[in-house]
């Protein structure tokens, strides 16, 4: 008997969870503020997505763990003020966030009232990133030329929030869409933060190469502009990443025996 009740509790609690189970994706746009970027430029813009799972704790509050892959850039070219510095970057950003979600209006498939709700979510992400540079037809992976004599972890962590729009078309089958900011622990997205090193050093330590990608308005006046110690970031800001996604999920279970439950 003690089997049986065992195999049926467990059927049970899997039907449970289907009901109140999605699963889904959505893909948009990615963008970066920082030290290359103090305000957003949509130029810089790039492909984003990911998928997700929810489990729907009732018609108010849901859970959401997802796996996304962003790209972000920012160039001094973009700000007159900026563009004696001449510095830039582009990253890729692969990240697992774990969020929970607020609904503004009951939702579900078996709501009748109401097919849509915004809602507001909050959680924590951790996150990997890969600056590089591109310079004289090359990519080339800052964290090798340690461009502010500076180590650098590429793995952090950032809190995600955000807001979207959710849209029942069928009982099973929903339209999404979130604009979503990522405020990281970091201030090394972009590969820059602190002050400039001894310039001379650098071109000792690892060449050419190393000495351009730290000082960059090398390129375009010939020889260096920012002595050792000059700023060439702001340490006391963290850097930024955002998106605006559109997607659909899809409710793995729909069928239960009375409306006012998931």
């Amino acid at each position: 008997m003690k089997k049986w009740l065992l195999i049926g509790s467990l059927i049970l609690a899997n039907a449970a969870f289907a009901q109140r189970a999605e699963i889904g994706f959505h893909a948009g746009v990615s963008n970066y503020f920082g030290d290359l970027a103090p305000s957003v430029k949509f130029n810089e813009s790039h492909p984003a997505g990911g998928v997700f799972a929810r489990y729907n704790l009732n018609h108010t509050w849901a859970m959401r763990a997802e796996l996304n892959r962003y790209t972000v850039s920012g160039n001094d070219a973009n700000f007159d003020y900026n563009k004696v510095r001449n510095l830039s970057f582009q990253s890729n950003i692969t990240e697992f966030a774990y969020v929970f979600e607020f609904n503004y209006l009951k939702y579900g498939p078996h709501v009748l009232h109401d097919k849509f709700t915004s809602y507001v979510y909050l959680g924590l992400a951790g996150f990997s990133f890969d600056p590089q540079a591109y310079l004289d037809g090359k990519w080339y992976a800052l964290t090798d030329y340690k461009t502010e004599n500076v180590a650098y972890k590429k793995l952090s962590m950032a809190v995600p929030f955000g807001i979207g729009l959710k849209y029942m078309a069928s009982k099973r089958f929903a339209i999404e869409a979130q604009l979503g900011f990522r405020k990281t622990f970091t201030d090394y997205l972009d590969d820059v933060s602190t002050v400039y090193p001894d310039i001379n050093s650098r071109f000792s330590d690892g060449g050419l190469i190393t000495a351009k990608l730290t000082d960059r308005s090398i390129e375009n006046y010939g020889t260096n502009q920012f002595k050792d110690g000059y700023k060439r970031g702001d340490p006391t800001h963290k850097d930024w990443y955002a998106s605006f996604t559109l997607g659909c999920s899809f409710r793995l279970n729909t069928k239960i025996k009375c409306a006012r439950f998931f």
